[in-house]
């Protein structure tokens, strides 16, 4: 874990984008990994991360609907 951060840039986001307000994709590119896109942002992650994100996400959607949290 690092000790330092340097803050590279901060803003407010509007809380509902103009470009593409509905956008949910997920792809696999084939050779490079997955990209989820969600509104106007994109995340690349191997697909072992993909893989355990999917196993994380599954695991707190569970914990809602039981009431866990």
């Amino acid at each position: 874990m690092n000790v330092f951060i340097q803050m590279l840039a901060s803003d407010s986001v509007d809380p509902t984008p103009d470009i593409v307000p509905t956008k949910f994709v997920v792809e696999d590119n084939i050779g490079e990994g997955i990209h989820v896109h969600l509104r106007n942002t994109r995340i690349e992650m191997s697909i072992d991360d993909f893989e355990t994100f999917t196993e994380n996400v599954t695991a707190a959607q569970k914990q809602l609907n039981h009431g866990d949290r």
